[in-house]
């Protein structure tokens, strides 16, 4: 067993060569510890203590954590074989139990190439059984002072250089302080502060002492965790701060002169000094009396940068008469402590009235608008500057007689002239004059007369517009529409020119809103203008005309009539013929239905046939059933002149009564075809089967011509096989297909125009039809 500085240690078999082996330990942290291993080695002789590979191998383990860490010596290390070597080596650990170490081991080995002159290699292995922890004081700054030395608020503290002991780390630092008048002489150390902190340096905020040109000085130490007993000593502050005193005020002030009405004020100082900081300026303040005995709060007037003992100022003074005033002054110094008051002496005000203006007139004598007032020649009076100007005006109907003064504005301005916009009077016709006086100062009491306008403004009248505006043609076909006006006034002032606006409308009911259309410069009281017209057709239009005089005035507006853009009728509907039908009347029929005109005018049917020349119902009334001016939807038949047999085009159009304007052409086209009938003769012809087909297919033709739907013959006719019982059912059957386009034709219009006559049927009897029977309907067909 060998005991070395206090560690046990437990050797193997006695070494030949000693080694003595210490260590020393630490805690930085909470989670590591550190050990710091000395070896040293002795020999009875001189040699080579290792050679290529000798080391110390230290095995640790600390709560279950293993760390090895190898010394390795330097080749060729040779020894005198006396003076102990020395070699180093640090191993850090997580963190112990308490303050016990656990399991640290190490020993000497060899890589095997080891020569030694003497001596045995010592391969046993040395175990520590157990060590103390060790504890050590924190370690005081080593640098300690305040910042600025002079002040007069607040002020750092600063220090470095702190260190924490061996298990010992920084915890805060105290901090105290004393103070001294001398800077020499210092009173009882007083406690400051605890900062709580682990760095090794830090600063605090403090102040100075509290009686100006005082001194403060500090000392801090260090507090660690092991507790008070391993505090360091204190580090006192290698300077100490001052307390600022104040400045001195000025020792002369004075203020003149002593009496004054508008003359400028000045005062001057002098003698004012600083304490323990220069002078950086002053502050002003103005009081004021009735009696130069009792005087009101100061009010301050300025703060002046002026780093010197004395200086100049021209301060606003009183301009009320028999005021007193007198002037305080304060000296600040660079860190804004101000001294006393230096007190100047007593000036009094005295005060005479302003003067009234000399000139004072408006600018036109007839406005629709404002106007300027302006004015010349007011003055100031002494120690009574001109402030502003109280304006008023009164009306009248006839420039003879006015109304009361009523109060207009105030105009601010120090000068002896000015100008303002002012308004004439709001009823058109009325005059306006206005009278003016100065305001000083000194106040009410010192205001001038009052100067009145030597002319007057009359408010404009309105002209009167055009008491008759109309446009022209009601319903235009053309791009243009006429406008004419007349029966304008003049107001107080010339007509300059016409404003003419326009609004439209697709039902004349819901109108646009106005746009400016043109303007006429005209100074005449009447006029036309020419305006390019809608083109829209069915489009209303509507104008509205105002007057301007020469002062831009405008009278109110008057609306014209309404105009419109003709709009053509519609397409006329042809009921009949169908178009690609036949029939047999070589004058045949055609039935027309207007259409319908937009406008509300009449309508003009027009017909022509084939190339033929156009005939209408105005003109040509004999050719149709309802004649002249129609309505929409009237229903008129036209009946053409004797046609040929062949094909045929019917072409029909509608006209607008006022202008002409046609609808879009309606065609058809259709067939006259000879007739298919065999002459009967009575007691000659034998009426056969033929005969009653082509009957039927004739009276079918017929209905198609007149758009009625073909007849479904109850009975097929074959010759030789249809009964001679039933020829009296065909025959009534072919009376009453007919009838039927009768009653179409008789019924479509309210004229009885070229309507079919009542018809008589003669007697049918039994067995095949009579020669007179059969012609009876041969010739109807014809005329249908």
């Amino acid at each position: 067993m060998a005991d070395i500085n206090g560690v046990t240690l437990q050797a193997g078999t006695a070494p030949t060569v000693i080694y003595t082996i210490t260590y020393t330990k630490s805690r930085p942290n909470n989670n590591q510890m550190t050990y710091n291993f000395t070896i040293s080695a002795a020999l009875g002789s001189s040699g080579s203590f290792i050679h290529n590979g000798y080391a110390l191998l230290c095995t640790m383990t600390v709560n279950g954590y293993s760390s090895q860490v190898r010394i390795k010596a330097v080749d060729g290390d040779n020894w005198d074989g006396t003076t102990p070597r020395l070699r180093y080596v640090s191993v850090t650990c997580p963190s112990t139990t308490g303050n016990t170490e656990q399991g640290v081991r190490f020993r000497v080995v060899s890589d095997g190439r080891l020569t030694l002159t003497s001596g045995v290699i010592d391969t046993s292995s040395y175990t520590v059984l157990s060590s103390p922890l060790l504890t050590t004081a924190c370690g005081a700054p080593t640098s300690c002072s305040v910042s600025p030395v002079l002040a007069e608020g607040g002020v750092t503290l600063s220090w470095s250089g702190a260190s924490g002991g061996i298990s010992n780390t920084i915890s805060s630092y105290e901090i105290q302080y004393s103070e001294s008048t001398d800077n020499f002489t210092w009173g009882a150390w007083m406690p400051l502060a605890t900062v709580s902190t682990t760095a090794t340096s830090g600063s605090v905020a403090t102040s100075p002492p509290s009686t100006r040109g005082n001194y403060r000085r500090f000392q801090v130490r260090t507090r660690g965790t092991a507790g008070a007993s391993y505090y360091s000593g204190w580090k006192v502050s290698t300077n100490s701060v001052r307390r600022n005193t104040a400045p001195k005020a000025p020792t002369t002030a004075v203020s003149s002169p002593a009496a004054y009405s508008d003359e400028t004020i000045t005062l001057t100082w002098s003698g004012a000094s600083g304490g323990t900081s220069p002078v950086k300026g002053y502050q002003i303040a103005r009081r004021t009396s009735t009696d130069n005995s009792t005087w009101t709060a100061w009010n301050v007037l300025t703060t002046l940068e002026l780093a010197a003992s004395g200086g100049s100022y021209n301060p606003n003074v009183s301009r009320v008469p028999g005021t007193y005033t007198q002037f305080g002054i304060w000296t600040i110094d660079t860190f804004d402590v101000y001294s006393v008051e230096k007190i100047s002496n007593s000036i009094y005000c005295d005060i005479t009235a302003c003067g009234a203006p000399t000139v004072c007139t408006v600018s036109a004598t007839l406005s629709e608008g404002n106007v300027t007032l302006s004015w010349s020649g007011a003055s100031g009076g002494a120690g009574n500057a001109i402030t502003s100007y109280e304006i008023q005006y009164c009306d009248s109907t006839d420039n003879s007689n006015w109304g009361d003064w009523i109060a207009l504005t105030t105009v601010s301005t120090s000068a002896t002239s000015s100008i303002l916009s002012v308004s004439p009077p709001s009823t058109r016709g009325n005059y306006r004059r206005f009278r003016i006086k100065t305001r000083g100062a000194a106040g009410e009491n010192f205001y001038s007369d009052w100067t009145v306008s030597s002319n007057t403004v009359r408010r404009n009248t309105l002209p009167t517009p055009p008491t008759s505006f109309t446009a022209t043609p009601a319903i235009y076909e053309s791009a243009t529409v006429t406008l004419s006006w007349s029966g304008t006034i003049p107001g107080t002032s010339a007509i300059k020119q016409y404003v003419i606006q326009r609004s439209t409308s697709t039902d004349g009911i819901n109108w646009s809103a106005y746009e400016a259309l043109t303007i006429v410069v005209s100074s005449a009281t009447s006029g036309t203008y020419t305006t390019s017209a809608s083109q829209i057709a069915g489009t209303y239009t509507r104008y509205r005309i105002s007057v301007t005089d020469t002062l831009d005035a405008v009278s109110g507006y008057v609306v014209s009539g309404t105009v419109k853009k003709n709009s053509p009728p519609t397409a006329p509907v042809i009921v009949c013929p169908v178009s690609g039908s036949s029939g047999y009347n070589t004058t045949p029929r055609f039935m027309i239905t207007t259409g319908i005109e937009p406008d509300g005018q009449t309508q003009i049917v027009e017909v022509k046939i084939d190339t033929g020349a156009w005939v209408n119902s105005v003109d040509n009334p004999e050719m149709f059933s309802v004649s002249g001016y129609l309505g929409n939807g009237v229903n008129t038949v036209y009946q053409a002149t004797t046609l040929s047999a062949g094909s045929h085009t019917v072409t029909v159009r509608c006209l607008d009564s006022d202008i002409g304007s046609s609808s879009p052409e309606v065609v058809r086209s259709f067939t006259v075809i000879l007739p298919p009938f065999e002459t009967i003769t009575a007691n000659d012809t034998h009426v056969k089967a033929t005969h009653i087909q082509t009957l039927r297919i004739a009276v079918n033709t017929i209905r198609s011509y007149y758009n009625l739907s073909p007849v479904a013959w109850s009975e097929d006719i074959i010759a030789g096989k249809t009964a001679v019982k039933n020829w009296p059912f065909h025959i009534m059957e072919l009376r009453k297909a007919i009838e039927s386009v009768i009653t179409t034709i008789n019924s479509f219009d309210s004229s009885t125009t070229f309507d079919i006559p009542p018809i008589t049927w003669l007697p049918i009897g039994t067995g095949r039809p009579r020669a007179d029977v059969m012609q009876q309907i041969q010739n109807l067909i014809l005329m249908l």
